[in-house]
C-alpha cells in the first residue's frame, strides 16, 4: 500500500474481468499492515518526555484545569468546557471509540480473509 494514491480506484473494481481477484493473503497483509499503526493509538501517553497521539496521550496531557486556565469567572467557566470533566475527557471518549471501530475493521479483514480462505480450499482445492 506504500506509494500507491490512497484515494486510487481499481477502474477494473465492479468489473469480473481479469482485474477482479481476491487474495485472502493479500487481506491478511492488509490486516497486518493496520495493527502495526494501532501501538501509536493504544500505547502509553508519552515517552522520553514526548507525548504521542494515543488515547493515554489524550487523557495525560489534555486535561486542562483551572490551574492551568485561571480561576477568575470566565477562566472558571471556560475549564468546565474544556477541563479535566468536558472537553478533554470527552475527546479521549470518541477517540477511544475510533480506536474501537478500527480495531473491529481489522477483524473484519481478518474475518473476510478466512472466509475466502476456506471457500477457496473448499471450492478449488486451494489450500
Amino acid at each position: 500500500m506504500e506509494g500507491q494514491d490512497p484515494l486510487h480506484i481499481d477502474p477494473d473494481l465492479f468489473d469480473s474481468g481479469a482485474g477482479r481477484e481476491h487474495s485472502p493473503t493479500q487481506m491478511r497483509a492488509i490486516a497486518e499492515e493496520l495493527k502495526s499503526y494501532l501501538g501509536g493509538m493504544t500505547g502509553p501517553g508519552s515517552a522520553e518526555g514526548y507525548t504521542n497521539g494515543s488515547v493515554n496521550g489524550i487523557l495525560d496531557h489534555c486535561q486542562l484545569s483551572e490551574a492551568q486556565i485561571g480561576t477568575w469567572h470566565d477562566a472558571s467557566a471556560f475549564s468546565r468546557t474544556v477541563g479535566a470533566n468536558s472537553g478533554g475527557k470527552k475527546f479521549a471518549q470518541v477517540y477511544k471509540e475510533f480506536v474501537d471501530a478500527y480495531k473491529d475493521v481489522i477483524a473484519a479483514v481478518e474475518a473476510s480473509a478466512a472466509n475466502h480462505g476456506a471457500g477457496d480450499k473448499a471450492n478449488e482445492g486451494k489450500g
